[in-house]
């Protein structure tokens, strides 16, 4: 092994598209740990580039790039252990607070791919609850089918186009729950569509929660920066659209955090 293997690790990562921000983080921290030995200040540096550019709008991803360049190697790799110990951690500590609020549920409406919406809502049947989980694709370009995929091995979880919304949110007794790519002081960051899931909610006066841990939290400043960055689906040169948006948090009720 080179540190080129090094290199191939920020790679995968940054070229991921099938998985949300903490299950990169994992993978690519177990790797990184795994391949210790072969770390050089030139590698990580063009890795941590690699993991900055492909991810712009992870905020624990682009947090985790800027630690790459410190140079002091055994901090590091204690910064490294410590937050691999703190993402395995997470899923029961978002599961333990969303409880309250998806136990007075009869559903939960959510959108896309969230690894921590689906840790709330596994947590919950874990504890007993008997609800379903609705899983909006969020806009063609989404994974909510992905995620309702996943959810139905655990519970009863059934995946449905953006429009099916207003349909679902109609129901009494309904809970929307989202996450985040990155929390700022007073908006955030997610898949296109939220907004819209998040108003329509608020006009039938139901319950919205925010379930995101405390890496996602950032500065405005670091926030306006991931906006720029924010990439666009591309079809062909007359057809684009935006994959993520900015939410203002009074869209919420509540946010969950670990």
């Amino acid at each position: 092994m080179t540190d080129g293997d090094v290199v191939e690790a920020f790679r995968r990562s940054a070229n991921d598209r099938d998985h949300g921000a903490a299950e990169i983080e994992v993978r690519l921290l177990t790797d990184l740990l795994r391949l210790r030995s072969r770390w050089t200040p030139e590698a990580l540096s063009k890795g941590a580039g690699l993991l900055a550019e492909g991810q712009p709008a992870m905020a624990p991803l682009i947090a985790l790039a800027g630690r790459m360049t410190t140079g002091d190697a055994e901090a590091l790799q204690s910064h490294l252990e410590g937050r691999l110990v703190a993402l395995k951690s997470a899923p029961e500590a978002l599961a333990g607070a969303a409880l309250p609020w998806i136990d007075r549920a009869a559903r939960v409406v959510s959108l896309s791919r969230s690894s921590a919406v689906a840790a709330a809502v596994e947590g919950a049947w874990r504890s007993g609850w008997s609800g379903t989980v609705v899983v909006l694709d969020g806009s063609s370009a989404g994974h909510g089918a992905e995620q309702a995929e996943r959810l139905g091995r655990r519970g009863p979880a059934v995946s449905q186009p953006d429009a099916a919304a207003p349909r679902w949110l109609d129901l009494p007794e309904t809970l929307v729950a989202v996450g985040a790519d990155a929390v700022g002081s007073s908006r955030f960051v997610n898949c296109i569509g939220t907004t819209a899931l998040l108003e329509m909610a608020a006009a039938r006066n139901r319950s919205t929660i925010l379930i995101a841990d405390r890496s996602k939290n950032v500065s405005e400043k670091v926030l306006e920066q991931i906006v720029r960055a924010l990439p666009v689906h591309r079809e062909d040169a007359r057809r684009e659209w935006p994959l993520f948006e900015t939410i203002p948090l009074t869209l919420v009720t509540e946010r969950i955090s670990d």
